[in-house]
């Protein structure tokens, strides 16, 4: 991860594709293996991870090994970024549809954690 922000015009452009977008809203409910975001946003897990590749890309997201899987998390990174980040997540939730899927990200979020298992 570099402390130098992402320009926030690329960011944006990075973020505003529609699935990448979903999947930044139920990073925002708590770390995640591809697995669980495709439960919880029914994609398929091609998509999901050529996403979040676009998304580690642009600086947003973080990829922690996990054994043979990797876990996914939101960088809280330069001051910028952060809040611009904050903004487009503060406006999602105010989406019927997407505080939903957040809810769901936050439920199989807590599940995994509390049950410590680290396979996907």
């Amino acid at each position: 991860m570099t402390d130098v922000p992402t320009p926030p015009a690329e960011l944006l452009c990075s973020i505003a594709e529609p699935s990448r977008l979903r999947l930044l809203n139920s990073l925002a409910a708590g770390p995640m293996f591809v697995s669980d975001l495709q439960a919880v946003l029914d994609l398929p897990q091609p998509t999901v991870s050529r996403h979040l590749m676009v998304l580690r890309h642009a600086g947003v997201v973080w990829a922690e090994p996990v054994g043979s899987h990797v876990l996914y998390r939101l960088i809280r990174g330069p001051r910028q970024t952060t809040a611009l980040l904050d903004a487009v997540l503060a406006a999602l939730d105010a989406d019927p549809v997407y505080r939903s899927e957040r809810q769901r990200a936050q439920i199989r979020s807590r599940i995994r954690s509390q049950s410590g298992r680290a396979t996907a």
